[in-house]
């Protein structure tokens, strides 16, 4: 992903414009947490809420009867690195397709309602941060509670620049 506007930004307003930006059904409780004392990070702003209003609205969707959105944030204990999980208490992923779910065009959905494109931007996003991402997720009531976590993690600034940057030194001996 070339091309990113990284600049100084706060990671909690981050957090809350994705929240602003879903329109949320009656049934479903969000509750916005974090523990972050400096929400200072270097991001291409517009592209980390993109990410997390899809994730987020996958959330929404994988709930049809209702149920709670979470999204908190924490930093690492070095100070080094932000977090932000994202968890739905909706009917989860099969074991099946959880292997599948950053593959561009892969939809759980049916036909027509669903790109399958959300998960593998907000994916390809993260890694351009130099982040990561995870998802856990139990289908199976027999199991226990149902729902998904996404976790992201983001360095506060990238230490190394993107593949598609390169220094070349000339040198006049």
């Amino acid at each position: 992903m070339q091309g990113l506007k990284l600049r100084k930004t706060d990671i909690l307003r981050i957090m809350d414009e994705s929240i602003r930006a879903l329109t949320v059904p009656a049934s479903i409780h969000v509750i916005l947490t974090f523990e972050i004392a400096n929400g200072d990070v270097w991001l291409d702003h517009e592209r980390i809420v993109k990410a997390l209003v899809d994730i987020e609205q996958n959330a929404i969707e994988a709930m049809p009867d209702g149920g709670t959105l979470t999204v908190f944030g924490e930093e690492s204990a070095d100070g080094e690195r932000i977090m932000v999980m994202i968890r739905d208490t909706g009917t989860g992923i099969l074991k099946d397709h959880l292997e599948q779910l950053f593959t561009p065009f892969f939809s759980t959905k049916p036909v027509g309602e669903g790109t399958g494109l959300g998960l593998p931007s907000a994916y390809g996003t993260v890694k351009a941060h130099r982040g990561e991402m995870s998802i856990e997720s139990n289908a199976y009531p027999e199991q226990g509670p149902t729902g998904t976590t996404v976790r992201i993690t983001l360095p506060r600034r990238l230490i190394q620049p993107p593949s598609s940057l390169r220094s070349i030194i000339l040198d006049h001996d």
